[in-house]
């Protein structure tokens, strides 16, 4: 039915249950202990209405049934037996809310009357789902009206609406009705059977908080639900780990709130476990974005108070969210995984992050989508990487039951994150520092006992071994992007790769240093003039700003221990800072001080008006897509740029800003890919991934591409100027006020080496992403997901604005 095509991501590319078993020594090897698959369901393989396929397996035309493309029940029995005889599971992934995108309504829904303006997309055989009772899905049919099987609605266009979320179609898919018991029954049969006929070892449940409360209750736990009848198989520990999409604001645990909704708790059972969706988010924020570390400090505090953290999987990247390496880079990468392998929870691998993919979806074997060869390389540096990790958590239960207390994190920028595990007797310590420089580790308190022994069971990046003090702290200069874990040295080393030397160091408990002026909670607009003294003559002493070892300027006592220094006051904006003075001969530190800094006089400004009702491409006849939540999203209506120091903020007002998909940066249905020329240094002409070039002739030197679910700042590629270079893995900071209409990024320019803003030419250019990082195509006729008017290599831009700064 045509619906095979490698050169597109919407068309089925190959892959099946065989190919998958000739890979289990790769996956092995890795590390992994179980294999979690897409629904291997039969699907809708082709939808005219969405001009898209059901290659993921989550539009189910027969719920029973191995889809044809990927094998039959035998095919799919060998694989789990295969998983079994290795020791690893299979997890199953599993859809009760929807079928495919069979029906919808040709003109405005009528919720008192759902028969008028309804219509099936499809035709012939291909027209419903072939599994009873779902195939009952014609609301004309009087019959299958009766039966009830579907709520006959349109798609979800309010997500706060619950009536909507809970009976409307999720993007244009058949919703179920899942309070109905025949629906009820069926799905315990189905999913049952599937657990009997192929021993399924647990299942991952999509779009959870699309299904009311009641069903989940019944579905896993009643007399003949799920549970029961896995135990009936010698399944007692049976897993059901639920998606609830949902993330937390910075510092908020509004995620977490929504999350344990659907969790089992004194009122009604749900679920045990869930996919860990809010430390997803602050993970990404924090490795691949640069956010000061505290923000996943508080998100570790709040994962810990979910009944059962041991058994939530945590994850990087997934099927549904963009590549954490489309914005991040190795170093981050590296981090976040670690993470994940460290603390408590399962750690979830997305197939191809182990070789290093920056594609949300592309295939993993030679001829598939965008694989122009096989990616299985066992000797790859992420997939070694990745291996290291897997015997480090599997070398001791201290990292699979274990406790976690978070001990110290940087509140202002990217900086350490540092926690212990604790199991029984055994303790680790985890320390990482997510900043491109070198940190000050002040006075942490390792959970240590003095005179343990530490040893060093995984590291990336040389350091020094730290000495424990008397009450088991250590202070000491941890190297930049470098991830230290330590235990007592009677535990196992899982594979020092790294040469540590011990730290001799000379140390006395008489010598301390301090601040003569508190200013914690001061604000100030000018700069600061401080003194301070050391209780030792002639000692070096260090200003620390941020945990900024590399930049910290450098102090010499005099023969009283007095010193002075000033802190200058210059970037745009209110930042917030930590003040720590330390004598790295003694190891000794200060008290930290927190103190804000607010500049808000520009150096340099710009101001554009930009034209109305002009976001219809170069060529002006470019027309958005056509789902019901697309409007003006992509209309600039003004530009002000304010720079002084190395900041720069921009205010972007929008003929329209919308937040329906819940997006974690405040805007959705438009991204931003934003180019700028530094009048000083030569870059690029070529935009990459939009199909444009910079106007009048400039070039640009940073790239920053920024939607409602991403946030990455790049360089120019001289060798390559249709992709991207070097990823900063920090971003700017996004504000969106809706009322007024403005999305605010604030650029903080010493973190990419810009020392100022003067006459820098900043492009903007409006488009739209899908969830996973992709351009939105762009096609002669606009659909539901898709741009219209130009051809696929034609440039993507819907409106733009170029600012100076004088």
């Amino acid at each position: 039915r045509n619906e095979y095509d490698p050169s597109k991501g919407s068309h089925f590319s190959g892959g099946d249950i065989a190919g998958l078993r000739q890979q289990l020594d790769y996956i092995e090897q890795l590390g992994a202990t179980a294999l979690w698959i897409t629904p291997p369901v039969a699907n809708l393989w082709w939808s005219k209405a969405s001009e898209y396929g059901g290659y993921h397996g989550y539009w189910a035309s027969d719920f029973s049934k191995v889809d044809a493309h990927f094998g039959d029940l035998k095919e799919y029995q060998a694989l789990s037996k295969s998983l079994h005889q290795r020791g690893m599971y299979l997890i199953q992934d599993i859809v009760v809310n929807h079928t495919g995108p069979f029906f919808g309504y040709s003109d405005e829904y009528d919720p008192n009357n759902n028969v008028k303006h309804f219509q099936l997309y499809e035709h012939g055989a291909y027209s419903r789902p072939q599994q009873s009772p779902f195939d009952q899905i014609d609301r004309l049919n009087p019959a299958h009206a009766h039966a009830n099987i579907y709520n006959w609605t349109p798609s979800i266009t309010d997500f706060e609406s619950d009536e909507q979320r809970l009976t409307y179609q999720l993007a244009n898919l058949a919703d179920i009705n899942t309070r109905n018991p025949d629906v009820i029954k069926a799905f315990k049969d189905v999913y049952g059977m599937w657990i009997k006929e192929a021993g399924v070892d647990a299942f991952r449940v999509d779009t959870v908080k699309y299904v009311d409360h009641d069903f989940w209750q019944q579905f896993l736990h009643d007399d003949d639900g799920i549970h029961a009848q896995a135990k009936l198989w010698g399944k007692d520990d049976f897993l059901v780990f639920g998606e609830v999409f949902d993330v937390s604001a910075p510092m908020q645990d509004d995620g977490e709130q929504k999350l344990k909704q659907y969790m089992t708790n004194s009122e009604q059972a749900q679920f045990d476990s869930l996919l860990a969706f809010p430390l997803y988010n602050d993970i990404e924020r924090v490795f691949a974005q640069g956010k000061p570390t505290t923000e996943l400090a508080y998100r570790l505090q709040q994962h810990m108070q979910f009944d059962q953290p041991h058994i939530m999987p945590t994850f990087i990247d997934n099927h549904d969210v963009k590549r954490f390496l489309s914005g991040g880079n190795i170093a981050g990468l590296k981090q976040a995984l670690t993470l994940i392998f460290t603390i408590p929870g399962i750690p979830v691998i997305y197939q191809g992050t182990e070789q290093a993919m920056t594609e949300a979806r592309k295939a993993m074997f030679a001829g598939g989508y965008q694989a122009q060869q096989d990616q299985f390389n066992t000797k790859s540096e992420m997939y070694r990487f990745i291996r290291r990790l897997s015997k480090l958590r599997l070398s001791d239960r201290v990292f699979t039951r274990g406790d976690m207390t978070v001990l110290a994190a940087n509140e202002t920028a990217p900086g350490v994150l540092a926690f212990n595990r604790h199991y029984d007797d055994e303790s680790i310590l985890v320390l990482m520092n997510s900043a491109s420089h070198s940190v000050l580790v002040n006075n942490l308190n390792t959970g240590f006992k003095s005179g343990d022994s530490l040893e060093v069971l995984f590291a990336e990046g040389t350091f020094s071994l730290p000495e424990l003090g008397s009450s088991g702290n250590i202070s000491m200069v941890l190297p930049k992007q470098s991830i230290v874990v330590l235990g007592k040295s009677r535990l196992a080393n899982s594979g020092k790769t790294v040469g540590v030397e011990a730290e001799q160091r000379q140390r006395n408990s008489d010598i301390t240093i301090t601040l003569d002026e508190n200013i914690s909670g001061e604000v100030f607009q000018n700069d600061i003039r401080l003194t301070g003294e050391i209780t030792q003559a002639n000692a070096k002493v260090l200003v620390v700003l941020n945990g900024n070892i590399d930049s910290a300027k450098e102090l010499m006592a005099d023969a009283n221990g007095k010193f002075s220094f000033t802190i200058p006051v210059r970037h745009w904006g209110e930042l917030q800072h930590v003040l720590e003075l330390y004598a790295p001969e003694f190891g000794v530190t200060s008290e930290p001080q927190h103190f804000t800094t607010k500049v808000s006089t520009p150096e340099f400004s710009g101001f554009v008006q930009d034209a109305a009702d002009d976001a219809n491409g170069p060529s002006g006849d470019y027309r958005n897509p056509t789902h019901g939540l697309s409007a003006n999203q992509r209309e600039i209506l003004s530009v002000q740029a304010d720079a002084a120091g190395a900041n720069m903020e921009l205010q972007i007002k929008m003929a329209e800003i919308s937040d329906v998909w819940g997006p974690a940066n405040g805007f959705d249905n438009v991204s931003f890919s934003i180019f700028i020329d530094f009048p000083s240094v030569t870059g690029a002409t070529v935009l990459p991934g939009i199909a444009s070039n910079m106007p009048e002739s400039l070039n640009w030197e940073l790239g920053h591409v920024v939607f409602g679910w991403g946030n990455s700042m790049f360089s120019s590629n001289a060798d390559q100027p249709n992709e991207a270079g070097k990823r900063y893995g920090v971003s700017p900071i996004i504000e969106v006020d809706k009322a007024q209409q403005l999305i605010r990024i604030m650029y903080h320019g010493d973190v990419v080496g810009i020392p100022t803003w003067q006459n820098a030419k900043v492009y903007i250019t409006t488009w739209d992403m899908t969830g996973e990082g992709a351009y939105r195509g762009l096609a002669e006729q606009a659909s539901a997901w898709e741009f219209g008017g130009g051809n696929s290599n034609a440039p993507k831009v819907m409106d733009d604005v170029l600012i100076e700064l004088r």
